[in-house]
């Protein structure tokens, strides 16, 4: 049990990892407009915005937030790994519940991203589309808010065992 306590904060940064790079390799979401192909929306469409062929794409903030909450929480967890190497474990332990805090939230908010407001100019005149209906929030994200969640679970180990300590007191001579 006390070896698998040592690595689960690398454990845990390993599977924050594979849920950043699904994030960040698979299209966010996909539009079924009527009576054509499917339109989908890269990562980077999704989390900052960009002006495409179909007009401006506006960011999903719930999405930026998730991400950069993830990014929070990657570094978190790999600087939890980093300090009890350096003989800082309490510190080690409040890194780890900031990478457990920081996943977990950013987990939630990969699942209640909405999608991006589509707006187009035709004409002289904005029109804003928005399928509400017809959209799809990827798999691959919701796996990575999975994973996301399931990291900052595995951090609560780490954090536990740095801050509350399982080495006990020393004895006075």
């Amino acid at each position: 049990m006390k070896t698998f306590l040592k690595y689960s904060g690398f454990l845990a940064a390993v599977i924050a990892v594979v849920g950043f790079i699904l994030m960040m390799t698979t299209p966010a979401f996909a539009y079924f407009p009527k009576d054509s192909d499917p339109l989908y929306l890269t990562s980077t469409q999704a989390l900052f915005g960009e002006d495409a062929l179909l007009g401006h794409i506006d960011a999903v903030w719930s999405a930026t937030l998730g991400w950069i909450l993830a990014m929070v929480g990657i570094v978190a967890l790999l600087l939890g790994v980093i300090l009890p190497l350096l003989k800082l474990e309490k510190f080690a332990g409040l890194v780890n519940l900031i990478a457990l805090c920081a996943l977990v939230i950013g987990g939630v908010f990969i699942f209640i991203s909405q999608p991006c407001t589509l707006t187009s100019t035709v004409l002289g005149n904005k029109v804003v589309t928005t399928p509400h209906s017809s959209y799809g929030l990827n798999a691959t994200w919701i796996i990575a808010g999975i994973l996301y969640i399931a990291a900052g679970a595995l951090a609560i180990l780490p954090a536990a065992m740095d801050l509350f300590g399982g080495k006990g007191k020393k004895k006075r001579k």
